[in-house]
Order: C-alpha cells, then structure tokens, then sequence
C-alpha cells in the first residue's frame, strides 16, 4: 500500500488540512479496516475499485466521488480490487464553507458528491482523463480555490474556536471556548454544530482521543500514561471513549498498526503507525 500527504495551495489551506492519495494493486478483500474519528470530513475520489463500506451490519460499495460527513464511530472498511484514490481532508469547519449548508446535514453519511453539489462533481469529471496523480490534484486545488472564492459567509468566531480547542493542550471547557469567542453557550454550540456538524463537547472529545496517539509519539511511557497526560481521568474513562469511537479497547486497536488504518489513526503527526509515509506540498 502506497499512502502520501499533500499540502493545498495556501489559498485552499484555510478550508482543507490536506490531500492525501491511496495506490494498492494488490488489496486483500479479508483484509476489513477500521477508521476512527478524528474530527474531520472528507472528500474521496475513486479512480480504481471503491471500498464497500459497512453500516448496520451490512455491507455496500461505496461511490466512486462521495463525502464523507464527519463520524462519531467506527467506521470498517474492506477493499474490493485495486484501488487507486485522492482524499481532501478538510479543516474541521471547512466543508460548510465550501459547500454553503450545515456540516451536520452530512454528520455519519457517505453521500455521492453529485448529490451534494452537482457543480463541483461536474468539474472534477475530467479527473478520469488525466495522465498523472499530480496533474489531478492540481486541478482539484484549481477547482476547490474557486469554490473557495466563493464563501462569503465563514464563521470566523468557530474557525477560532475549533483551532484554540486542537492547539490547546488538554481540552478545554466548552463554555470558556464560547466566552473566548464572544458568544453565549447556546449560541456557540448552535453555530459550531452548524459549521463542523458535531457538538462541540463531542469535537473536545475526540480531539483528546486523538491527542493520545500524538503523546504516544512523543515518548516511550505506556497508553495508560499517555492518556493520564492528555487529560484522561483514570484507565476507565480512556477505555470509554476508545470503545465509543473505536469500537476496540486500547490495547486490541493499538496492536493493529497496519494498512489503511494505520494512516489514519493520527494523520497530523505523522504517527508511529505511518512514519514512511510522503509528504509534499503544492
């Protein structure tokens, strides 16, 4: 499995974290992956054979392009044939902005993106007829800074809030985000719920599930230690949010360091489960 990191032009940059490109000529179909949240949407175009994706037991083959709302658990997945894609990871509060609706109308979906905006499918078609990934994901930047010239509506209080709660180094309380902000409780959870498609109490948690991959990284202590340093109260309560958002406790998903899930689990620091992974910028 070939798996690369690239960053968006800066004009692209304020809405998406980074594109990412998948080759696997050989996948195997036993081979069933597990996605965790991790606080962002995605936007996935297929260019070889699309997963089949798993939901109430069942599995079903995913769009070729289609977007994926944020998700607030696990999500399994299992390759088909060869496949071969690009992935445009948005900022948390970045797919409002390109698409002008609510974030949470797409929360736990995978929706084809012709559904969505018919424009936007329209213009990435000619995908398909070019030569290189490199020649595509230039004009998948082209395209998305046009859409992005388009936003006259960002919420900039929520684009503050969202950064100050993934830089911070535990997670903050909701109400002192709303405060730092200048709105009141009922309005901050209203519009964040709005612009990322999640509560923000949820968004805090997952960023601090995320945060223990990103301290195990940083040194050699144990989970458990790591996760005390992130803002954990006891084992208990970080096997809580590991069964809530993995579906596995800690040990049975840290021990699965490979594959697809394995670039995944902590995308932003380059984690120990990807550390040969490409890096480029645009």
């Amino acid at each position: 499995m070939k798996y690369c990191q690239i960053t968006p032009s800066a004009a692209v940059g304020r809405f998406v974290s980074c594109y990412w490109t998948l080759e696997d000529d050989c996948p195997s179909p036993s081979n069933v992956q597990r996605i965790v949240p991790d606080g962002c949407p995605e936007l996935i175009l297929n260019f070889g054979t699309p997963f089949d994706s798993q939901r109430d037991s069942q599995w079903t083959a995913q769009p070729e392009y289609f977007f994926a709302g944020q998700i607030t658990g696990p999500m399994l997945v299992r390759p088909r044939g060869p496949a071969k894609m690009i992935g445009v990871r948005f900022r948390p509060h970045g797919i409002t902005r390109l698409l002008g609706l609510p974030a949470h109308l797409l929360t736990g979906l995978v929706v084809p993106l012709a559904d969505v905006s018919r424009d936007l499918y329209n213009q990435l078609e000619c995908l398909r007829e070019l030569d290189s990934t490199a020649q595509q994901l230039m004009v998948v930047d082209r395209v998305l800074q046009s859409f992005g010239e388009r936003d006259n509506a960002a919420d900039c209080q929520i684009a503050v809030a969202v950064n100050s709660i993934m830089q911070a180094d535990t997670v903050p309380a909701v109400s002192n985000v709303a405060a730092v902000v200048g709105l009141s409780l009922r309005q901050f959870q209203r519009r964040f719920k709005d612009e990322v498609g999640i509560a923000p109490k949820l968004f805090c948690r997952i960023q601090r599930f995320q945060r223990v991959f990103q301290a195990l990284d940083s040194s050699a202590s144990s989970w458990v230690n790591a996760a005390l340093r992130c803002g954990y109260y006891d084992q208990a309560h970080l096997i809580r949010d590991f069964r809530d958002f993995s579906g596995e406790p800690p040990v049975a998903l840290l021990a699965a360091e490979s594959d697809l899930a394995a670039h995944f689990l902590q995308h932003q620091t380059m984690s120990r489960f990807s550390k040969t992974v490409a890096v480029g910028s645009m």
